[in-house]
């Protein structure tokens, strides 16, 4: 198992993420409580799953890979997970300034 987290992450952003199933292509669910959640999908190499916890008030989503294909680089998998939230943040960004809540 191999754990990360990344910071500066708000619920809008884990929102935007599952509406559009964005880590990876794979289905991003989140629990009703909006603190933990799953990741999970099927590459050409195999199955993945992820775990993960949300910390609001850190602003902290820690996520786990607990399964991989072992031909598949973990380093690539955070890529992925770091361009979901990235791509999710730019959004959550751009419709608040849309709002006029940036300025």
């Amino acid at each position: 198992m191999s754990s990360r987290v990344f910071s500066d992450v708000s619920i809008d952003i884990l929102d935007r993420i599952a509406a559009r199933d964005d880590a990876a292509g794979f289905e991003f669910r989140i629990d009703d409580d909006h603190r933990s959640g799953t990741v999970a999908g099927t590459t050409p190499l195999g199955e993945v799953e992820a775990s993960f916890d949300f910390v609001a008030d850190r602003a902290e989503l820690a996520v786990t890979i607990l399964r991989k294909p072992p031909f598949l680089p973990t380093a690539l998998l955070w890529s992925e997970f770091a361009r979901a939230i990235e791509r999710a943040r730019a959004e959550s960004e751009a419709g608040l300034a849309a709002n006029g809540a940036g300025a």
